[in-house]
């Protein structure tokens, strides 16, 4: 689906607000580009918004330029664009206090201080260039007019903590149904809010299950480093060793190795070129991608960079290293995961496929429109985010991340944590991400498919551990990164 919105400028005086400035290209969501793992775009995106404002307080309006899309620029040159920061701009600065509000149809939203309180609107490509763009008077997002149901007695600083934020959230118009877990100082703590369907009144609980798209490839990670463990592989093996004899033949795969499949620096790309033409219902994206159409695309792809050498989230290339996984063990993927990680681990309730009566237990999830979608199905690229739990077992899957807990791949899980690749501004082990690229050893994973959104971080020296799901394709992952830095900080 395309959105076009013709260039329309207005001059802002700090006296008059009613006013708007609003500057947008063509915006193309792309099926490649859609709601699968779309809070790694955001943090893209995140980090064009910030250097945005940085060039505005600075007045390098020529710099801010240089951030805009091709798409951008041929609707608004650069004498447009110098004058519409020199006429506009220029007289709302300087802005401050840049905080993220809220994501819808890939445009992030942001609330700024300037003369007044400001939004910042904005989207970006697959190059990190923006294309939407859009600076208004700040309006808060509808409300619900019932405050939505929760559990949470509001006792305790931490029951406030966590509520100062989920409450927002969850009594924000589209937003349904929210599951937070909490291990911290040594006790479990679940939180649930709204309704695991639009007025059924039924609030969701510890064992309600959701989809948790990407967090499924930190199970990846470790199924890969418990192969290492049990001299399956190396790390340093060649994708090739472990592929069809036509499709190894392929000179573009050369140098891709297990690990770079699992830290997203193989090169592959995000989603492969072909998936489209597998799609019959574009509500489930991975539904008919199989072995047939994966080993098609490793057959005639061409390399674009040089293995190693860039962090380039890819859902492909985690999804093809499920499959090598498959081929060295000689079993389907879902039973590698129930050997192998669940039943260690006893995590009762983790699943691909779910059975007629877990059906009932999970929730329905709604798009950024508010609509009705349907779980994903998947076939070759379930590695990436097939998964679907509830806060009880990703609590207990967060804390046997901790040293302190022990299990029978305790091995295993810490050989997932231990960095292999680390740039400027990325961290990553075994399918697990660094929070932030120094020794503050906080590893998280978020997911995300067209309904639902999730995260779970884990804080290795301060023993905390937070799981948030939500059944609705908005920020829900977002509020999760914020509600871990909100607990951490409160935490001995």
């Amino acid at each position: 689906m395309c959105i076009y919105a013709e260039k329309n400028t207005t001059h802002i005086q700090p006296h008059n607000m009613k006013f708007l400035l609003f500057m947008v290209a063509f915006l193309c969501l792309q099926f490649s580009n859609a709601q699968n793992n779309f809070s790694e775009k955001e943090k893209q995106t995140d980090a064009v918004a910030k250097q945005l404002i940085y060039y505005f307080n600075y007045k390098k309006q020529d710099s801010a330029y240089m951030l805009a899309s091709e798409t951008f620029k041929k609707n608004i040159n650069e004498s447009s664009w110098q004058s519409i920061f020199n006429k506009q701009i220029i007289n709302l600065l300087p802005f401050s206090n840049l905080e993220f509000k809220s994501s819808k149809n890939g445009i992030l939203k942001y609330k700024m201080q300037g003369v007044v309180p400001f939004q910042l609107l904005i989207s970006t490509d697959s190059l990190q260039k923006f294309v939407v763009f859009a600076i208004q008077p700040y309006q808060e997002d509808a409300r619900k007019k019932q405050l939505a149901a929760t559990d949470n007695s509001k006792e305790s600083l931490l029951d406030k903590t966590v509520d100062s934020l989920a409450s927002n959230y969850i009594n924000t118009e589209g937003n349904v149904a929210l599951s937070i877990a909490v291990y911290a100082n040594g006790k479990d703590y679940f939180y649930n809010y709204g309704e695991t369907k639009k007025d059924n009144k039924q609030l969701p609980t510890n064992k309600t299950l959701y989809e948790i798209g990407s967090i499924t490839k930190t199970f990846t990670g470790i199924l890969l480093a418990q192969a290492i463990v049990e001299k399956k592989v190396k790390l340093t093996d060649p994708i090739i060793q472990f592929l069809p004899d036509s499709v190894a033949k392929n000179k573009g795969l050369n140098g891709i190795t297990l690990a770079h499949l699992s830290n997203h620096s193989s090169g592959l790309p995000r989603i492969p070129i072909n998936m489209n033409f597998t799609v019959t219902n574009y509500l489930q994206p991975y539904e008919n991608y199989d072995d047939k159409a994966l080993f098609w695309f490793l057959k005639n792809y061409r390399d674009t960079a040089k293995p190693g050498s860039k962090y380039d989230y890819s859902n492909l290339a985690v999804g093809l290293l499920g499959t090598i996984l498959e081929r060295i063990y000689k079993k389907p993927f879902d039973v590698l995961l129930k050997e192998k990680i669940m039943t260690p681990l006893t995590l009762n309730s983790t699943k691909i496929k779910l059975s007629a009566e877990e059906k009932n237990w999970i929730t329905q999830g709604y798009n950024e429109k508010g609509e009705e979608v349907p779980v994903w199905n998947f076939k070759s690229l379930a590695a990436c985010g097939a998964l679907k739990s509830n806060t009880t077992d990703l609590l207990q899957y967060g804390k046997y991340q901790l040293p302190s807990f022990t299990s029978s791949i305790h091995k295993s899980i810490q050989l997932s944590h231990l960095p292999t690749f680390t740039s400027a501004t990325e961290k990553v082990g075994l399918g697990w991400i660094y929070l932030s690229n120094d020794n503050s050893n906080i590893i998280h994973h978020s997911g995300g498919t067209y309904g639902c959104r999730s995260l779970i971080a884990i804080n290795k020296n301060k023993n905390v551990v937070v799981v948030v799901l939500t059944n609705n394709a908005t920020n829900g992952d977002a509020l999760g990164i914020r509600l871990f830095k909100s607990i951490d900080s409160i935490t001995q």
